[in-house]
């Protein structure tokens, strides 16, 4: 009974969280209207960006899981902290992500071999 136990108690701590594919550091491929030359998502659930043609705002956002491959952002701005804008990161099978603001294109972001780590 016991083996019983710890083997099912092994498969819920190793089936338990995997990273969602938006989760990590991504690099903008292509200079954008934003300036965002890169974007973090960590793993619990925070996000953030600098969008430097608007003024070097610092974008903290908390996202969720959509889908399989979609993350929704929701993100304040640094420069008006009660200003809330909705984003959409979109993960494709080559790997690469799309960042939309609305159905707006924003950015097509490859991914980094980088800790998400935000700093506090």
């Amino acid at each position: 009974f016991a083996r019983v136990l710890l083997i099912f108690f092994l498969s819920l701590v190793l089936s338990a969280c995997s990273p969602h594919p938006g989760s990590g550091v991504w690099k903008t491929t292509t200079d954008n209207k934003m300036g965002i030359s890169k974007l973090i998502v960590s793993f619990d659930g925070r996000a953030e960006f600098v969008s430097k043609k608007q003024d070097n705002t610092v974008w903290h956002c908390f996202w969720g899981k959509v889908s399989a491959k979609e993350l929704n952002f929701e993100c304040t701005p640094s420069t008006n902290p009660d200003q809330k804008k909705m984003f959409i990161l979109r993960v494709n099978k080559q790997g690469l992500a799309n960042l939309y603001h609305e159905s707006t294109l924003i950015a097509t972001l490859k991914r980094l071999d980088e800790n998400p780590s935000i700093i506090k």
